[in-house]
């Protein structure tokens, strides 16, 4: 274990055995990078960091989502370096916490305690009364991806000491972050990729670049230019206080709301490839990098629609009787039907399954049952 103070605020590193051989392991090869620009090709590191974050408050829903997508990036897509951000200390954590830490360190993912670094503005709006102190604690996790630029120096760091040239190619300008709930089908290679000015961010329900440019953006997936965030996060925290941080969807809707901004300090988004960030009602591709529990879940409402896929077909008003859902999870499994009869999130649902009792998670898929697709 790796522990650190740093000013203004302790983070802590927790790096097993098995995460130090995955990274040694690493092959040392690069491959040229495509660029935005008419400059010459740079060398492009083949190794990255891929984040995710989760907090005390977090479900173990979300811990079993977080075990699936490390098992399936290790499976497709071993040119990542899995790191999970915990919000708080190690004794904060719940028992099942604890657990879930181990299993992640000991599966080659490097653990990461961090506090906000902008906590204090979070915490300003509790104070004033706009927010209950459950709203902080809620929220913690979700802004964690916005502090990527301040933890990777740290986590670099740290990763040094224990082995001199250990990050050498690692690449220290691009970082990967997730939500939880995905799931890897393809490589995620960041030679393939153009280096975004300051983040590549997905659409969200609707594919296209009219539905991209519609201030519809997920940020389940992001693309993130250390540089270019650390440069627009001073005006985006200003721009949040300004709003008492008052966003429908926290981060998803600061990114959407500040960016469209035409002040010439802000820098734009760039288009994340929609394989990057593919939602299970978009039907079956060959191209998918990752998919997206957007919408139905494996724990919430998609065991039943697939249960009965083959009896009601495309009748979404018969799976309304049966399946307790909300209506927004109706239409996108109604699009699903659509498109591929649902054989996409069946094929999803599967691998989820494959990967879960893989990790030792008994709590699945609920009644569904299928062999794991190849």
């Amino acid at each position: 274990m790796i522990e650190a103070d740093r000013a203004g605020g302790r983070h802590r590193s927790l790096i097993s055995v098995a995460a130090l051989a995955l990274l040694l392991l690493l092959s040392c090869t690069n491959c040229q990078a495509r660029s935005l620009s008419a400059q010459a090709a740079e060398v492009c590191h083949s190794k990255m960091f891929w984040f995710m974050a989760t907090t005390t408050s977090s479900s173990l829903e979300y811990w079993r989502y977080a075990k699936v997508a490390l098992l399936s990036a290790r499976e497709h897509s071993q040119n990542l370096v899995p790191v999970l951000i915990f919000g708080g200390t190690q004794d904060a954590a719940s028992p099942e916490a604890r657990q879930n830490i181990i299993w992640f360190r000991e599966h080659g993912g490097i653990v990461y305690h961090h506090n906000l670094t902008f906590g204090s503005n979070l915490q300003r709006v509790v104070d004033k009364g706009v927010r209950e102190q459950k709203w902080l604690q809620d929220v913690e996790g979700t802004y964690m991806r916005l502090d990527i630029p301040h933890i990777m120096p740290h986590l670099l760091n740290q990763l040094e000491e224990r082995k001199q040239g250990l990050t050498a190619h690692i690449n220290q300008d691009l970082a990967l972050y997730t939500d939880a709930d995905v799931m890897f089908f393809h490589e995620m290679n960041p030679c393939k990729l153009e280096t975004p000015e300051v983040m590549a961010i997905g659409p969200e329900m609707e594919r296209g670049t009219a539905a991209w440019t519609d201030m519809n953006k997920n940020s389940g997936v992001l693309l993130i230019n250390l540089k270019g965030l650390t440069a627009v996060l001073p005006s985006m925290l200003e721009f949040s206080n300004a709003k008492d941080w008052d966003f429908q969807v926290t981060d998803q809707s600061l990114i959407n709301e500040f960016f469209p901004h035409q002040d010439s300090q802000h820098r734009d988004l760039d288009q994340l490839p929609e394989p990057y960030n593919w939602k299970g009602y978009w039907g079956c591709s060959p191209s998918i990098v990752i998919t997206h529990w957007h919408g139905p879940k494996p724990e919430r409402c998609l065991p039943c629609y697939l249960e009965h896929r083959g009896e009601y077909g495309a009748d979404i008003d018969a799976f309304k009787k049966v399946c307790d859902c909300p209506e927004s999870y109706n239409e996108l499994w109604r699009r699903a039907m659509a498109l591929d009869g649902g054989g996409l999130y069946a094929k999803m649902m599967a691998n989820q399954k494959m990967y879960a009792l893989a990790a030792g998670e008994s709590r699945v898929t609920g009644s569904w049952h299928e062999s794991p697709a190849s």
